[in-house]
């Protein structure tokens, strides 16, 4: 099997309050170093994580919970704020967000199920050169069509190609009229 790459995190679901603590992780740094960014992408880091790896709720969650807790801290810490533009760049920031988490979780679904209905047959496979048999795990020998079946979603039909119909089979051969 292909390995994950290094940054990625282990396949599967992730518990939603570890995005709850990085994105007040994200708050906090904003907090700290100065509410001036007029789009801070800080915000989007949370919600893309949450939606990758734990799915839409979090995701949404984060999506509209951050903004809001960031319009709470700069009406509570701005001397007279302009309340419209405040909510109307807060309303902005949750749409946004909430559409590239929306945006994660169906590439996060997609890569599932390209995970689940990709199976690869990888390395070499001793296999007998004359009945096409494969050695498997313990050294059984095993058709073709079971090892390939047995590990992956293939299904197999048979026939008689054209040359080995006509070595195997020439009194069925069309004589010429």
């Amino acid at each position: 099997m292909t390995k994950r790459p290094w940054w990625l995190l282990p396949a599967g679901r992730i518990h939603p309050m570890w995005w709850v603590l990085l994105g007040a992780a994200t708050l906090w740094f904003e907090y700290f170093v100065g509410a001036s960014a007029a789009f801070p992408v800080g915000y989007s880091i949370p919600v893309i994580l949450a939606a990758w790896y734990s799915g839409i709720w979090p995701s949404l969650g984060l999506a509209l919970a951050v903004p809001i807790l960031r319009l709470l801290l700069l009406m509570r810490h701005t001397p007279e704020p302009d309340v419209a533009t405040l909510v109307f760049g807060t309303l902005l920031r949750g749409v946004v967000v909430a559409f590239i988490g929306l945006w994660f979780v169906r590439l996060s679904a997609l890569e599932r199920e390209l995970d689940r209905k990709v199976k690869v047959l990888e390395g070499l496979l001793p296999i007998c050169a004359f009945c096409k048999s494969i050695r498997g795990e313990g050294g059984r020998w095993e058709p073709l069509e079971t090892y390939i079946s047995g590990r992956s979603q293939a299904e197999f039909s048979h026939g008689v190609c054209p040359s080995c119909s006509a070595e195997h089979y020439p009194a069925f051969q069309d004589t010429p009229g």
